[in-house]
């Protein structure tokens, strides 16, 4: 009765505080130690340390007449006989008398028949308690008795709740901005955080991330010169951390657009350096003169990440 009282307790308090750590794995593999701990201990101190316990007969038998007044000392009696001279058929009267009145008593059974039904009953309503409370408890309650009771399962598995990056692992060229998107997946938070470390920092730094439209949340990093690694947290709950390494690769260094428009118009040729988006009239040519931070033998254009043409 201990033994199942006293595990089941301190796995549903366990359970309970896996939720406020988050799952963490490091939480995981403490928690599961001390439940099973708590299991081999209880079972060692209150079922096999008294099975090892030696006791004699006169303690059986002061502990049968203490628990039955209507033995009479008869049990002690006979254990006296046998010890002292008295005559053998003395001896053999005691026992018989003895043994009859022990057979009344149904040899001692009813002296625990109370007990027992007291701790099957107690025991029968922990465990429904148990049953109920995790057939109706919130559901972090049930994924946090499954970690504890499972304990060849990675802790890492375990954790229902996670964070999602984009794009993870990935080389940029050197000095350009990346956009990093996050997802939380099995919980909602209302913020998120980024954290870098770049090649010459000594610890990371926190950088807050904004809400994007598909309820995730970003954030762009800016002229990004060396490898970097980073990882998104957000209530506790931590992504993997990931590297953003960096390459002496080309990119556009200056756009200037050339703005040819239909001949309906009557306007000339229109010239915008530093350009970017375009905005035009139907049917106007549009030329792209783009200057590559570095000499490079080729490109494309892409739209909506389809190639449409080769760069000349």
């Amino acid at each position: 009765m201990w033994v199942v009282a006293l595990t089941a307790t301190v796995t549903f308090l366990a359970a309970l505080a896996l939720e406020r750590a988050r799952f963490d794995a490091g939480t995981v593999v403490a928690l599961r130690t001390l439940t099973w701990i708590t299991l081999v201990a209880s079972t060692l101190w209150f079922l096999v340390r008294p099975l090892l316990r030696r006791v004699t007969d006169a303690q059986v038998a002061m502990y049968l007449e203490e628990h039955e007044p209507s033995l009479e000392n008869s049990v002690t009696s006979v254990l006296d006989e046998g010890s002292g001279s008295a005559s053998p058929a003395l001896t053999h009267r005691v026992s018989e008398i003895a043994l009859e009145q022990a057979r009344r008593v149904q040899y001692g059974r009813r002296i625990e028949r109370g007990g027992l039904y007291r701790f099957g009953g107690a025991l029968t309503a922990l465990a429904v308690l148990a049953l109920f409370a995790t057939l109706l408890g919130p559901a972090h309650l049930r994924l946090g008795l499954s970690a504890l009771l499972f304990p060849t399962t990675a802790a890492e598995s375990v954790n229902p709740y996670s964070v999602g990056v984009f794009p993870g692992d990935v080389t940029i060229a050197r000095g350009s901005d990346q956009m990093v998107t996050a997802t939380l997946d099995g919980f909602d938070a209302s913020e998120a955080s980024i954290f870098t470390k770049g090649e010459s920092d000594q610890s990371f730094q926190r950088l807050s991330m904004l809400n994007d439209l598909d309820g995730g949340f970003e954030v762009l990093l800016l002229g990004v010169n060396e490898p970097t690694e980073y990882f998104v947290e957000s209530t506790g709950v931590r992504s993997t951390t990931f590297t953003i390494d960096v390459a002496d690769l080309p990119y556009v260094d200056q756009l200037t657009l050339t703005y040819h428009f239909p001949r309906y118009t009557g306007l000339q040729p229109r010239v915008i350096e530093a350009g970017g988006d375009v905005a035009a009239l139907p049917g106007t040519i549009v030329e792209l003169d783009i200057q590559p931070t570095m000499l490079t033998s080729a490109g494309q254009l892409l739209l909506d990440d389809v190639v449409v043409s080769d760069l000349t």
